[in-house]
């Protein structure tokens, strides 16, 4: 007799079989120790929690786990390697919506097929991180420059900010709209 989640045994299997007794949509093989577990095992194995395992459940990117007789969750060395190829790729950084598709074909196809549709979305990710490695050397550049406009800029000591009539020691001239025809609530004068 198997022990159920939480300690109960009202899960039944032989030696024999190399089918598990699940109820719900699917049947859980024996192969190598990871099949038939419940949601704890399933945790400790992958460093998830319950709830994140069932939040997966929940929106789809993990098939509905079986159900034994008790109505516990079981699942298997296909739940194991998905929940394993989702960590990775929210390791990455890919978003969960991009990682749908790739997560849901993974039933039926092989190892082989998995890689190569992984290679490709790995391949978009090295491209997005890419263009947000740009944008962030254009960023530093551009705070890099107005940290040395600030350090070399040196407004009088007594002037107070709110009276202030020339600001490009704060804002970059690039920032100052003034005398802008457009921009009716800019400053009327530029120094």
């Amino acid at each position: 007799m198997l022990m159920g989640e939480g300690g109960n045994s009202n899960t039944m299997a032989t030696q024999n079989s190399d089918i598990m007794p699940v109820y719900g949509n699917r049947a859980t093989r024996k192969a190598d120790g990871h099949d038939d577990l419940t949601i704890g095992q399933v945790a400790r194995l992958t460093g998830l929690s319950a709830k994140t395992i069932r939040y997966y459940e929940e929106i789809g990117l993990l098939p509905a786990a079986g159900r034994t007789a008790n109505r516990y969750r079981r699942y298997g060395q296909a739940d194991l390697n998905r929940l394993r190829l989702l960590q990775r790729i929210r390791l990455l950084g890919v978003p969960l919506s991009a990682a749908r598709d790739l997560l849901a074909a993974t039933s039926d196809a092989r190892c082989a097929e998995v890689r190569t549709d992984l290679l490709g979305l790995v391949d978009q990710r090295l491209q997005t991180l890419d263009q947000e490695i740009a944008a962030l050397r254009g960023l530093r550049d551009a705070v890099e420059r107005y940290s040395r406009a600030l350090a070399d800029c040196h407004p009088g000591e007594s002037e107070l900010f709110s009276s202030c009539d020339d600001i490009r020691c704060v804002v970059e001239p690039d920032d100052l709209h003034c005398c802008d025809e457009e921009n009716p609530n800019a400053l009327s004068s530029c120094v």
